[in-house]
């Protein structure tokens, strides 16, 4: 049986840049199948959590001029000069426990795990600190669940998107970093 990890990445200070972690936070409890996790911005020790999942699924603000939901499988490639450069500099520049999503997938492929990854999302509309994230990215919670409810389909993992929904209302409403 694959082991399937629904990850949610984020800064939650930073409005729109907290959704897969508010979106995870959501989804503990109701899911059926998987683990959620909830990263945040956790850095370089996440990938103490991921390393033993077969399907890796990230929630997570994307960086996309699309607009509707962002939904992706993703191919680490074996190492090339770029990604490694970029690797390094994201370690340098933020450190460990700074580094992004993508520099931490590609130190899983350098160690030899080679998890099916998908990336789940929406364009962030606002990125600076504030508490929650803005009205119009709230209105996209509905149709993301819906992407990944459809990517999970096929390994028969459950989601109960009401009670998420419901959820992800009070954990933001509760969520006052400021």
């Amino acid at each position: 049986m694959k082991r399937i990890a629904i990850v949610g990445v984020g800064n939650r200070i930073m409005g729109d840049d907290g959704l897969g972690s508010y979106l995870a936070q959501a989804m503990q409890g109701n899911v059926e199948g998987a683990d959620v996790i909830d990263l945040g911005s956790a850095g370089v020790n996440a990938i103490d959590y991921l390393k033993e999942y077969d399907i890796i699924i990230i929630l997570d603000a994307v960086a996309v001029d699309q607009e509707g939901v962002y939904v992706s499988e993703e191919k680490i490639d074996e190492e090339d000069a770029d990604q490694v450069t970029s690797t390094v500099l994201d370690m340098q520049i933020s450190g460990s426990h700074g580094m992004g999503i993508q520099s931490i997938l590609f130190i899983l492929k350098l160690m030899g795990y080679n998890p099916k990854i998908f990336i789940i999302g929406h364009r962030p509309y606002v990125l600076e600190p504030m508490n929650g994230i803005s009205e119009k990215l709230k209105e996209k919670v509905p149709q993301i669940l819906d992407a990944l409810k459809d990517v999970l389909k096929p390994y028969n993992v459950k989601i109960d998107k009401e009670r998420v929904l419901k959820n992800f209302e009070e954990v933001i409403s509760s969520d006052r970093p400021f």
